[in-house]
């Protein structure tokens, strides 16, 4: 999304921290070439754990008799942070869902979220339910955390799991920084249930 062209260095320029000013000026001059879409899972690690990442949590929930259960889907096992651990379903804001026609960034996330993890389209659009700032596995987040339901009577895919919400805290397999999101939208589902 930046200019290919070589920087003037300003008076006074210090590189960034664990480069040398050559190098410091390849990362600049390979960052301009991204065109802005999709980001390699190794690029946005690396990122991810340098500048906040805006992140988009959607939480499903049922009730099985009196528990309440959330979905949970599996990470793929070459994830370079959690390798085959259980989550609910997310997506970064990535700068191209700022120039969507509808001007929404929003429902670019929850697009690749219907598209990508769960395979079907939500029953309705999902309801916000929170905000928190967390240091995760990845890096520093900002996750909105919303609450959102499949349609009626819809299978879900085999590798994903209905996991008791009371229990995930015990649960080896889940990525434990995402209790915090989980509890957000099981306090907003239980009050909109009552």
């Amino acid at each position: 999304m930046g200019s290919q062209e070589r920087l003037e260095l300003p008076l006074g320029y210090l590189p960034t921290e664990g480069l040398t000013p050559q190098e410091d000026q390849d990362l600049v001059a390979l960052l301009s070439k991204w065109t802005g879409g999709r980001i390699s899972t190794p690029v946005f690690t690396e990122l991810a754990g340098m500048i906040p990442q805006p992140i988009v949590e959607v939480v499903l929930f049922r009730k099985n008799g009196d528990t309440l259960e959330t979905l949970l889907i599996p990470r793929p096992e070459d994830d370079i942070v959690w390798p085959g651990m259980y989550h609910t379903p997310g997506s970064a804001l990535r700068a191209a869902d700022y120039h969507r026609e509808d001007h929404v960034p929003l429902n670019g996330a929850f697009e690749r979220i219907q598209r990508d993890e769960f395979k079907a389209e939500f029953a309705h659009t999902p309801t916000f339910a929170g905000r928190l700032h967390r240091l995760g596995d990845r890096g520093p987040e900002v996750a909105e955390v919303y609450v959102a339901e499949l349609p009626e009577g819809l299978a879900t895919q085999p590798n994903h799991v209905w996991y008791a919400v009371e229990q995930l805290e015990q649960n080896p397999k889940f990525i434990q920084g995402q209790l915090g999101h989980v509890m957000i939208a099981a306090e907003h589902f239980n009050r909109m249930s009552n």
